[in-house]
């Protein structure tokens, strides 16, 4: 059955919102068929994103339109109506969901989180009070019980296919970066409280070459504390055993094979945090840090999950500033290849489970 869906979002968090946004509504119109609009109040972002509607749509269609003010959104004529992480329905479309029409179907696409808290909201519908517009919780998550995560149909075959073959080499000169022998490769998206200047110094000063990839806008701070210059695009800084290059940013198709290509993965937010879990390669993962220390609880929550060797556990700590990093630091370093196939194993594992938009479009039409 064709659905036809209309998407909130409101831009929050730079690319992270815009970005899942946009990836859950491509997916929802090539591999289940559905019209999507997707009303965003920063569509610019979904154009470096490497967004084309009218080609990446498939079988559905994707209309993309500013939400520039509340007053023109009065009603959805779509059969589902999705808030994305708290864009919540301005009072004129609230209206138009009193007393729980059969259609739209309301859904809150919330954040993604390990805790184990997820399970029993997942699912759960909340009549809103005063006007009776009922809400549906949409958890991702980590397990058969949520509501899965973002994977496209295929990935992991491209994945498989473009790693250490002749395209991969090509793909990374086309970008500037070579591929040396004995130069491990990192990728940094991280936000500033990570301790960057002091990861520089340790690279500098450790036992094998490393070359760090930087996006546009990401470390400028710790970029000229080391080495007393922000470089431009393409530029590469080096101190002793460790070469830094910027990086253009980067649309989404490339971004993962970007991380497809490097040792080590440093991610943060969502969706590049998914996306290095994808790429079954070793990453540490920076949650968005909040005032009362609840990002320390979902990283710890998801350490659970993971699984992972004492030496992970550590370096994500560190990284996130619950542990000693500089220590830290060094035995990851140490281990890294030893450390490897656990990633994969984890990506294994998730790869095994129904993705997020295939339980999504279940999901709906068990309520429509």
């Amino acid at each position: 059955m064709t659905l036809a869906a209309r998407i909130l979002c409101r831009v929050v968090d730079n690319f992270g919102d815009a970005g899942v946004c946009w990836r859950f509504a491509r997916q929802l119109a090539r591999e289940h068929g559905w019209r999507i609009r997707l009303t965003i109040d920063r569509p610019e972002l979904l154009e470096r994103l490497g967004a084309r509607p009218a080609v990446d749509a498939g079988r559905g269609a994707i209309r993309v339109e500013r939400w520039t003010a509340d007053a023109y959104l009065q009603q959805c004529d779509e059969d589902v109506l999705v808030s994305a992480f708290g864009a919540e329905a301005p009072p004129a479309l609230r209206a138009a969901l009193a007393g729980a029409p059969p259609r739209p179907l309301w859904v809150q696409l919330e954040y993604l989180s390990a805790e184990q808290w997820v399970r029993s909201h997942h699912g759960l519908r909340s009549p809103k009070p005063g006007d009776g517009a009922v809400e549906h919780f949409y958890y991702p998550g980590f397990d058969p019980c949520t509501g899965g995560l973002l994977r496209e149909a295929g990935l992991f075959a491209q994945r498989d296919a473009f790693a250490g073959s002749r395209e991969q080499r090509s793909w990374l000169a086309a970008l500037g970066v070579p591929l040396a022998a004995d130069e491990r490769l990192a990728t940094l998206f991280c936000y500033p409280q990570a301790p960057i200047a002091s990861w520089f110094r340790l690279l500098a000063a450790g036992p094998r070459r490393w070359r760090v990839l930087v996006p546009e806008g990401v470390g400028d701070d710790a970029l000229d504390a080391h080495f007393g210059a922000v470089p431009a695009v393409g530029q590469v800084l080096r101190d002793s055993m460790l070469a830094v290059q910027r990086i253009p940013f980067l649309p989404q198709d490339d971004y993962d094979r970007l991380l497809w290509s490097a040792d080590l993965n440093l991610v943060r937010g969502e969706d590049s945090w998914v996306r290095a879990q994808w790429a079954a390669r070793p990453f540490l993962w920076q949650p968005y840090r909040q005032e009362d220390g609840a990002h320390l609880r979902k990283l710890r929550a998801f350490l659970h999950r993971l699984d992972a060797p004492g030496e992970v556990d550590d370096a994500m700590l560190g990284w996130s500033g619950d542990a000693d990093w500089p220590a830290a630091w060094r035995v990851f370093d140490e281990h890294l290849d030893a450390l490897r196939p656990a990633f994969a194993r984890w990506s294994a594992t998730l790869e095994a489970q129904q993705d997020l938009c295939t339980r999504f479009a279940a999901f709906c039409l068990e309520r429509l």
